[in-house]
């Protein structure tokens, strides 16, 4: 394998260190000044945003230094908590750069002092069924490959695979599963392997003491013995989903029922004793977290997380996954990343005491959020797992004027020297744009948790009266804000905690005027007028049911008709998209139904409208037909028999016909692609196999002018109606919109900026292009809980009719829009508390 690129080059001999401190000591100086507040704020923020966004460290370094004076004092401390701040967590980083196959999900384990991480990253059998599971230890500081670890065997076709590992509280061992039956056990120094254990798993966690660990996994989980190689305990029971080591040594499990409505939580004794704690906790998710120093545990239940003392005494309740939990300060408090903007920056980290006290967060508690692995090119590739153990890491980092001396000395004092006052200007930093970003900055988040309201209020606020075309252009942030608040359709309701295994489909779609809203979850389907969210009316069956579905609805291009799909038989059900007054319903003629039902998620699934809204094309396990809006006729569309097709409407009211290949069918050629007018197919064009096309169809669709075709697998790629290949990209998780009358394809980029936060991809030239106001609203229309919590996800129907923001104007006649929708109260809040130009 190709030597790792070195991602930070550490000073490694403490008398080179000792020479540079003395030199920098004795260098004469000019005098310089110490940085203003809002330049050291300015400074801070930098360094934060290299740190978590591009994955440089030294840059981040250099950035905290230039917010602090060049000779700190005690006072200093004080009065720079912001660069303080950042230059703590830049120093505390322990990310790495990693040069593995790009797209693919990443992991790290980050060993307790931060010398050394273990990587695995997902395969796919449908990409290579030869491909094996592989996990490498690496050198933190310069990430060099100090040893790799591969499965004895293949994954095998279609399986989806990815390594577990973790190392013990005191870093000497770690421990690697590579899914083929054994845990290695190795010497976290060398590499060097210690012996195996029996047992795959997808979790690995020390006992406090490093003496045994747990092997979670699928099949049955373990205790097992670190130095005899042999197991302490046996799970053999799958509903045993999550396990946590308490600090007493005992191991703390959740046994959830086997209908998952409830779960109880037990403590397991070495010696094989069981203790119940908690008896029936309803809608828990199975997630449990232990502090390994102080007795107390978490679970998850709703979209919160509880704390409980190891006797089963609830403590606290806390608004906030337990999958962003961690228990900070050695084990002392509950910490969790919270923050709803896609950018890794703006992650921000509450911390509570064990009764629910709100703390003030210190730079410290960031540690076990701030690891990341990046790619050469400094996109994020994924994150670092600390092991609820990173206190050895924390201790290690110094403090005060301390930390300054040891920053300068990794960098080198002349990456951070000042320059004179009288030789050149010091930074200057417009204080008015500062105060907009800081409200644009509220506006996403309140954006990003389903208040338009609230968030339409904190833009304007960060523009001035009266603003000018100038003004719009000075403060681009709160402008870009503001129009995506304006466009968003949004809406909170209020809902219970989703049953598990789930049994319907949460959903929100929005006519192609914007005008109303449809959405399917527990409470079945309705349509709300937007943007107020007044219910206009329950969509049910025609007995009055409730109408529950695994899809999407599917609004017509004049939003005049709106489509849902039953979940629990074969009707579709068709009504007036501005009443919700029922039009029509259909029966689709699949047989064996029952059977059917008892093995898929739903039999019938309409797929997409025809351009000229005569029509809705629906799936189903037994073939595809055609359904009038009109007349409400089923027409059958034939397709040859033994191939599964997915179908596409096209412009011209024909259909776009895909069909996947797997390597047993054909090596060469992934996909199959054919036009289709309802009788004939004609064959199109094929999509080779990599480097030429892609592996395996994951998903498709087609952009609404019907002369791109986007197809997702290991990555997403883009072809034109000829098969050409356009563009190709990896790194939208899923988030992806057809923008710009199809001509590019944009998604959220968790580098992007308060002013520019899509990455919007040119499908004619390929060439990453600036996003503009009008690519913003497909990505701002979701469903909420009453606590801001997204109940949808964000990725809208490829090739739909979908709503576009185009009645939304900008510049002054946004602004006076969106005055003009605020009552008496919240304009007066926002004339008082908005930015002046100076």
């Amino acid at each position: 394998m190709r030597p790792m690129p070195r991602f930070l080059k550490v000073p490694l001999i403490p008398l080179l260190q000792l020479c540079l401190a003395l030199t920098l000591a004795l260098a004469p100086r000019a005098v310089a000044q110490a940085p203003a507040p809002d330049v050291s704020r300015a400074h801070a923020a930098q360094a934060i945003d290299l740190l978590m966004d591009r994955g440089d460290r030294p840059g981040a370094l250099v950035e905290a230094l230039k917010g602090l004076p060049a000779a700190p004092t005690e006072a200093d401390l004080e009065s720079y908590p912001e660069a303080w701040s950042a230059l703590w967590r830049a120093y505390a980083s322990r990310s790495i750069t990693y040069d593995g196959p790009e797209g693919l999900f990443t992991t790290g384990y980050l060993s307790p002092d931060g010398r050394r991480v273990l990587v695995g990253q997902q395969i796919a059998g449908t990409t290579d069924p030869n491909a094996r599971v592989t996990m490498r230890l690496i050198d933190q500081a310069s990430s060099t490959v100090l040893a790799e670890y591969v499965s004895t065997q293949p994954i095998g076709e279609p399986w989806l695979s990815m390594g577990a590992a973790g190392f013990s509280p005191n870093g000497r061992v770690g421990a690697v599963a590579l899914q083929d039956g054994q845990t290695i056990l190795i010497d976290a120094e060398s590499g060097a392997e210690l012996g195996r254990l029996a047992g795959n798993a997808i979790q690995i966690l020390f006992a406090p003491d490093g003496a045994h660990v747990i092997l979670q996994s699928m099949d049955g989980s373990s205790v097992q013995s670190v130095a005899e190689l042999t197991k302490v305990l046996d799970f053999p029971d799958p509903f045993v989903t999550s396990f946590a080591w308490a600090s007493d040594g005992t191991v703390l499990a959740a046994n959830v029922s086997r209908d998952a409505k409830s779960a109880e939580i037990v403590a397991y004794g070495l010696d094989g004793t069981m203790r119940p704690i908690l008896a029936g906790v309803e809608r828990m998710n199975a997630t449990l977290k232990a502090s390994l120093t102080e007795p107390v545990f978490a679970v998850s239940q709703d979209l919160s997380t509880v704390l409980f003392s190891l006797d089963g005494a609830r403590l606290a309740e806390f608004p906030f996954d337990s999958g962003m939990l961690s228990f900070l300060r050695n084990g002392s408090v509950v910490g969790f990343a919270a923050g709803e903007s896609e950018r890794m920056s703006d992650i921000e980290v509450k911390v509570f005491a064990f009764d629910g006290t709100p703390l003030e967060t210190e730079p410290r508690d960031f540690v076990d959020f701030n690891q990341a692995i990046y790619a050469s090119s400094g996109a994020p590739a994924g994150f670092i797992v600390t092991q609820r153990h990173a206190h050895p890491l924390v201790e290690s980092v110094p403090t005060g004027l301390a930390l300054h001396e040891a920053a300068v000395a990794l960098v080198g004092g002349s990456a951070v020297a000042m320059p004179a006052s009288a030789a050149a200007p010091a930074l200057s930093v417009d204080a008015a744009v500062e105060a907009s970003e800081g409200f644009a900055r509220e506006a996403e988040r309140l954006l990003l948790t389903g208040d338009r309201q609230g968030a339409i209020r904190a833009a304007l606020k960060g523009l001035p009266e009266a603003a000018t075309e100038a003004d719009f252009e000075r403060f681009a942030a709160a402008h870009v804000l503001l129009y995506r608040s304006v466009a968003a359709r949004v809406l909170r309701l209020p809902f219970d905690e989703p049953s598990f295994p789930r049994t319907h489909h949460t959903s929100a779609i929005v006519a192609p005027d914007g005008a109303v809203m449809a959405t399917t979850s527990e409470h079945g389907a309705q349509l709300y007028a937007m943007p107020d969210g007044a219910l206009i009316a329950d969509l049910r069956k025609p007995d009055g049911a409730k109408l529950m579905t695994w899809n999407d609805p599917l609004f017509t291009s004049t939003g005049d008709r709106v489509v849902i799909a039953e979940m629990d038989g074969p009707g579709l059900h068709v009504f007036d998209g501005r009443s919700g007054a029922r039009l029509g319903s259909v029966t689709i003629p699949v047989p064996d139904l029952e059977r059917l039902l008892r093995g898929y998620a739903g039999v019938v699934w309409p797929t997409g409208i025809a351009h000229d809204d005569s029509a809705v094309l629906v799936d189903t396990p037994k073939g595809h037909f055609r359904v009038g809006l009109s007349d409400f006729s089923v027409t059958p569309l034939p397709l040859p028999e033994r191939a599964q097709f997915q179908l596409y409407w096209l412009p011209d009211g024909n259909f776009l016909a895909l069909r996947s290949l797997s390597r047993r069918e054909d090596e060469e050629t992934a996909l199959e692609v054919h036009l289709y007018d309802g009788q004939a197919l004609t064959r199109a064009f094929s999509i080779l196999r990599d480097p030429d096309g892609v592996e395996a169809l994951g998903g498709a669709g087609i952009n609404r002018q019907g002369n791109a075709l986007f197809v997702g697998g290991d990555r997403n790629v883009i072809f034109d109606a000829t098969g050409a290949r356009r563009v190709s990209f990896f790194d939208s998780e899923g988030e992806h919109a057809f923008l710009r009358d199809g001509t590019a394809i944009g998604y959220p980029d968790p580098r992007g900026t308060l002013g520019d936060s899509l990455k919007v991809l040119s499908i004619l030239s390929g060439e990453t292009l600036p996003s503009e106001l009008a690519d913003y609203p497909v990505f701002d229309q979701a469903l909420f809980d009453m606590e801001g919590n997204r109940r949808t996800g964000k990725a809208p129907p490829l090739g739909g009719a979908l709503y576009r923001g185009a009645d939304v104007p900008t510049g002054a006649a946004l602004a006076d829009l969106a005055m003009a929708g605020l009552d008496e109260a919240a304009r007066a809040e926002v004339v008082a508390e908005r930015i002046l130009r100076d």
